[in-house]
């Protein structure tokens, strides 16, 4: 992992988009509100970063670490995730539309209200998470790893 002192991640993050940020580290980084359309985060180290608000529509985050990440209310759609590390995120009220989580950790994941429209879901682990008020479908559902646990969109729990 690449490390960068913070003036280093704010000019990083002010240059011409996309960003092609492959493995960086910014674990533990406010980034409320950061606009990374386009952006290459694959294999980023993003443990407990604060993307609340952030844009990140056809991002790729292929493999990131995003465990435990506040995520509320970001825009993530057509997202490549797949394989993504999202145990424990909060991804309340996110936009996830089109995006690929096949392969993605979800256990424990806060998805309360959160879009999943077209979102492929196939080997996801949703163990224990809350999908609360969120639109996923029966079928993508059932094309996920595990949902033990898991909280389904009508507020039903499954043991």
């Amino acid at each position: 992992m690449a490390e960068f002192s913070r003036y280093d991640i704010y000019v990083l993050l002010n240059q011409p988009k996309p960003l092609w940020l492959s493995h960086i580290d910014l674990s533990g980084m406010d980034l409320r509100g950061v606009a990374l359309n386009g952006a290459t985060l694959i294999g980023a180290n993003l443990q407990n970063v604060d993307l609340r608000g952030a844009i990140m529509i056809d991002a790729n985050l292929g493999g990131a670490n995003l465990h435990g990440a506040k995520m509320v209310g970001a825009d993530l759609r057509r997202a490549n995730m797949r394989g993504t590390d999202l145990r424990k995120a909060n991804l309340r009220e996110a936009n996830l539309a089109e995006a690929d989580l096949s392969d993605a950790d979800l256990s424990e994941a806060n998805l309360i209200d959160s879009n999943l429209g077209a979102t492929d879901l196939t080997n996801a682990n949703l163990t224990g998470a809350d999908l609360s008020g969120t639109n996923a479908t029966d079928h993508r559902l059932t094309r996920a790893k595990s949902l033990v646990g898991t909280t389904f969109p009508d507020g039903t729990k499954r043991e």
